[in-house]
């Protein structure tokens, strides 16, 4: 029987390759990337990008175990226990970017949670501090607009 994430990574790699596009950034420095199923509309007033997390980003996170939550760490969990906690929950929820490349916005959500929105030029006192979630959409929004990024200088 074939788990939750092994059915995710066998879709990712059937996806035709114009359409999975590498680490899809998520809105906090300490925690993990996902994986971008799909990207459309690039340079567009309606870019979006969807992912997923993948167990092979869950396992990237548990490598570097920002938290302290393993043995290797001073944690309590193995890697593999690591993994497979975040497992349960973390492969079902749907990320999703949308930005509007001609009015500098970007907007993400994970799964049902809160939407996080941006708009640029952030300006001189623009907060891009990991604690503000800032610097994963900033990077959401120079993949989905890279003209519009270079732009509006956003670095």
């Amino acid at each position: 029987m074939r788990t939750l994430a092994g059915t995710l990574a066998a879709l990712i790699l059937t996806l035709p390759p114009a359409y999975a596009a590498g680490d899809f950034p998520l809105a906090s420095c300490k925690g993990w990337n996902g994986t971008v199923t799909e990207r459309d509309g690039i340079d567009t007033a309606h870019a979006t990008m969807r992912g997923i997390v993948t167990k092979a980003d869950l396992q990237e996170y548990c490598e570097r175990d920002p938290g302290g939550e393993t043995k290797q760490y001073g944690g309590k969990l193995t890697k593999a226990q690591c993994v497979e906690g975040y497992l349960r929950t973390e492969t079902r929820a749907v990320l999703s970017a949308d930005a509007n490349c001609r009015a500098g916005t970007v907007s993400y959500r994970a799964g049902g949670g809160k939407t996080m929105r941006l708009r640029f030029p952030l300006g001189p006192d623009g907060d891009t501090s990991c604690a503000s979630g800032n610097p994963p959409m900033i990077e959401q929004f120079k993949m989905l607009c890279p003209a519009a990024a270079k732009r509006l200088k956003v670095e």
